[in-house]
C-alpha cells in the first residue's frame, strides 16, 4: 500500500481541573466525592480512504545480449516461449555458453523453460560485468535455446537444409547465385503447423533481404526437441526484397515482413555516388542486371513495402518453395519498421524508421484483406508550452492521402522500369503539383495552384512520406521503431463493445528524440538533451466515427537516459532503456522493450510495468 503522510497535531496537555487545596493545620482529608455518570459516547468518525496499491518496480532487466549484438525478433508464442534473436554480434566473441555455443554470428533463438503467457513478477537480471557474462545471452528466467545460426547447414539429424542452402543465404532470382550470407536475423513470425509444432519465419535484414523458415516441435522444459531448418524463401515472384526488418503476424496467421527502405529520395536510387549505392547494385545482381549500370536497372518502386508471407493459405506449406507472398503497395512505400493489424482486421498502424519520418495508418476496405484500402498520415499537436519529453504528449489528426488497390498500383509501377541513365521516378515537382491539386492550395507559394500530372493517387502510395508532408502531415519523427499491441487484450476490449470498459493500449518506440524532434521548429519541439536514449509512447485505442479502431493521442510512457556523453561506454543510464526498438506486450499488459543501442555495452530486454495502466 502507498502510505500517505499523516500530519499529527500534538496538543499541549492540560490537566483536568482538580483544585488541590492544601488543608490548614493537621485536619484530615475530607471523604471522596461520588463518581459522576459517564457521558454518552460520541458518534464514530468517517472511515479513512483506502491507500493505493503499490506498482512495485517499474523497469526490470529481463535479458542481455552478447557484445556487439542487438536483440531482434521478439515474439511471444502461444506455447509461452519467447523468441529472441542475436543480430550482428562481435565476430571476436569466443566464450561459449552452458550449451557450448559461441555467439560470434547471427543467431535465431528462443527463451524456454518459462511461461511468458503467465510470467508473473521476476527477480531482475544484473547487468553483465565479467567478460564471460558479456559474450553470451543471459536471461532472468528460463534458458536461451539456439535454433540456428548464420551459415548453419545441418539440422539436428545431420542433413543439409531442406532446400540445400545454408542459414542466412541471400540467393539471386535465378535460384543458384549466392550474393552473400547475412548475419542479421531480425523479425520472427511463428505460425502453428496445425498440430503441436510451429513454423518460425525469420527475416534476414540485408540488401537484398531474405527470410528463413524453421520447423520446431516437441517442446519440453529444456526446449524444442525437434528442429528442422526448411530453408530460405524465394522472393523472385516480387522482384526480391530490401532490408527485411521487424514485423508482426496478421490475425489470420500470415507473417508481415517490413522493407526498411534506406533511400529517402527516389533520385538517389540512380546516384552511383550515394553512400547506399552498393545496396542498389546488390539488387541489380539479384535481378541479373549489370551492376555497372550498363543495362537494365532495378525499379525503385518495387521496394519499400509491407510483404505478406503465406498468402493463399501457403504459410504452412510442406516446402518453402510453395510459400506465396504479396507486396502491399497500397499500404505505402517508405522505410517500414513494423505494421500491426488491429482486432477489427481492417486498421493497421505502420511505423517509419529514419530521420524526419511519418506515422501512418491504413484502413482496408474488407476485413482480413490488405490488398485494397485507404492510407492516412498523422498530423500531431504537442502539449502547449511543454518541451520536457516525459511530459510532452501529442494529439493526432489523421490526414487522408489516397485510396487504392494493389493491382492498379502494380501496373503503375511498371511505368518506371528502365535503365540507370533513364532514372525514371516521380519528381519533387510532380509531387508538389499532385498535392496542390488534391487540396486546392498553393503549397509552394508561386502564385498558382498546379494541375496534377496524374489521374490517380500514385504519389500517396509510391512517395508516401513526401506526399504526407506535402498534405500537412508531421514529418519530424526520429528513428521510429516497433509499434505493437497485445492482440488478446485489444480483442477483448474491441469485442466487448463497451466504450468505457477495459481499455487496450498500443506502444510505439522512438529510438531517439533528438535531431528533427528537438530542432525548435515544426510540430515537434522537444528538449533533446537526453534524446540519444529514446522514448516509448503509449496510445489508447478507441473507435472512430466510422466504426474503425483509432488512436488519437501519443503519451510518453517511459523516457530513456539520462545521457552521459563524456563516458566511453554506457552513455545512457545502465538502469534505464536506451534506443528502444522491438516492442511486445504481455498478457497482463506489461511491455517488453528490446534495445538497438550503442549506448549500452550490452543491449538488453526490459519488462516495463507502466504505472499509468
Amino acid at each position: 500500500m502507498k502510505l500517505k503522510a499523516l500530519h499529527l497535531l500534538i496538543a499541549a496537555a492540560v490537566p483536568v481541573a482538580t483544585l488541590g487545596l492544601t488543608a490548614c493545620g493537621d485536619g484530615s482529608d475530607g471523604a471522596q466525592g461520588k463518581v459522576g455518570i459517564d457521558g454518552k459516547d460520541g458518534s464514530a468518525g468517517a472511515d479513512g480512504k483506502d491507500g493505493e496499491d503499490g506498482k512495485g518496480k517499474v523497469l526490470t532487466r529481463l535479458a542481455t545480449a552478447p557484445l556487439g549484438a542487438e536483440f531482434t525478433g521478439m515474439y511471444l508464442n502461444t506455447d509461452g516461449t519467447f523468441f529472441l534473436n542475436v543480430q550482428h554480434p562481435n565476430s571476436a566473441n569466443d566464450i561459449a555458453d552452458n550449451t557450448g555455443k559461441v555467439f560470434n554470428k547471427g543467431t535465431v533463438g528462443v527463451i524456454v523453460g518459462a511461461n511468458f503467457n503467465n510470467l508473473g513478477k521476476i527477480a531482475e537480471l544484473a547487468a553483465p560485468i565479467t567478460e564471460s557474462d558479456k559474450e553470451v545471452v543471459l536471461s532472468a528466467v528460463g534458458q536461451y535455446q539456439i535454433l540456428s545460426q548464420q551459415n548453419d547447414g545441418e539440422d539436428m539429424n545431420g542433413t543439409v537444409l531442406a532446400d540445400g542452402k545454408t542459414m542466412g543465404d541471400i540467393i539471386a532470382a535465378d535460384g543458384t547465385t549466392k550474393i552473400k550470407n547475412s548475419n542479421d536475423p531480425d523479425f520472427n513470425g511463428v505460425i502453428s503447423d496445425g498440430g503441436t509444432g510451429f513454423f518460425v519465419y525469420t527475416n534476414w535484414e540485408d540488401r537484398p533481404g531474405g527470410m528463413s523458415r524453421i520447423h520446431i516441435d516437441n517442446l519440453d522444459a529444456n526446449g524444442y526437441q525437434t528442429i528442422e531448418p526448411d530453408g530460405m524463401l524465394d522472393f523472385s515472384s516480387v522482384n526480391g526484397t530490401w532490408v527485411n526488418c521487424f514485423g508482426t503476424v496478421s490475425p489470420w496467421n500470415t507473417p508481415l515482413t517490413s522493407e526498411e527502405l534506406y533511400v529517402d529520395n527516389s533520385a538517389e536510387w540512380f546516384d552511383d555516388t550515394h553512400s547506399n549505392f552498393s545496396g542498389q547494385q546488390a539488387v541489380a545482381q539479384y535481378l541479373g542486371y549489370p551492376t555497372d549500370g550498363s543495362g537494365q536497372w532495378s525499379n525503385p518502386y518495387d521496394y519499400g513495402y509491407i510483404v505478406e508471407i503465406g498468402t493463399n493459405n501457403t504459410a504452412t506449406a510442406a516446402s518453402v518453395a510453395n510459400v506465396e507472398m504479396q507486396k502491399h503497395f497500397v499500404m505505402g512505400r517508405f522505410s517500414h519498421e513494423n505494421a500491426v493489424v488491429m482486432p477489427d482486421q481492417k486498421t493497421v498502424f505502420l511505423s517509419d524508421d529514419g530521420t524526419g519520418v511519418v506515422l501512418f495508418k491504413f484502413i482496408a476496405d474488407t476485413a482480413g484483406n490488405l490488398s485494397k484500402g485507404t492510407l492516412y498520415a498523422a498530423k500531431v499537436t504537442q502539449t502547449a508550452g511543454v518541451k520536457d519529453p516525459s511530459e510532452a504528449s501529442f494529439a493526432i489528426d489523421w490526414i487522408m492521402l489516397g485510396q487504392g488497390d494493389n493491382n492498379a498500383l502494380a501496373s503503375i509501377i511498371r511505368e518506371y522500369d528502365g535503365t540507370l541513365a533513364e532514372a525514371k521516378h516521380i519528381s519533387d515537382m510532380e509531387i508538389n503539383a499532385w498535392a496542390e491539386a488534391k487540396i486546392n492550395t498553393d503549397i509552394d507559394a508561386d502564385g498558382t495552384i498546379a494541375t496534377s500530372p496524374f489521374n490517380d493517387d500514385r504519389v500517396a502510395f509510391l512517395e508516401s512520406r513526401k506526399a504526407a508532408v506535402a498534405l500537412g502531415a508531421t514529418g519530424e519523427f526520429r528513428k521510429m521503431e516497433g509499434v505493437n499491441i497485445n492482440y488478446a487484450l485489444a480483442s477483448s476490449w474491441w469485442n466487448s463493445g463497451a466504450a468505457d470498459g477495459n481499455q487496450a493500449y498500443m506502444y510505439l518506440a522512438m529510438s531517439s528524440f533528438d535531431a528533427t524532434m528537438a530542432d525548435d521548429t515544426g510540430d515537434i519541439q522537444l528538449d533533446g538533451t537526453h534524446g540519444k536514449c529514446g522514448v516509448v509512447y503509449r496510445m489508447a485505442l478507441s473507435k472512430d466515427t466510422n466504426g474503425n479502431i483509432d488512436a488519437t493521442h501519443m503519451i510518453p510512457a517511459i523516457v530513456g537516459g539520462p545521457y552521459n556523453g563524456d563516458r566511453s561506454t554506457n552513455k545512457c543510464n545502465i538502469n534505464n532503456i536506451s534506443n528502444p526498438d522491438n516492442i511486445a506486450i504481455l498478457n497482463d499488459g506489461r511491455v517488453l522493450i528490446g534495445e538497438d543501442t550503442g549506448n549500452h555495452e550490452n543491449n538488453m530486454v526490459w519488462i516495463f510495468d507502466d504505472p499509468a495502466i
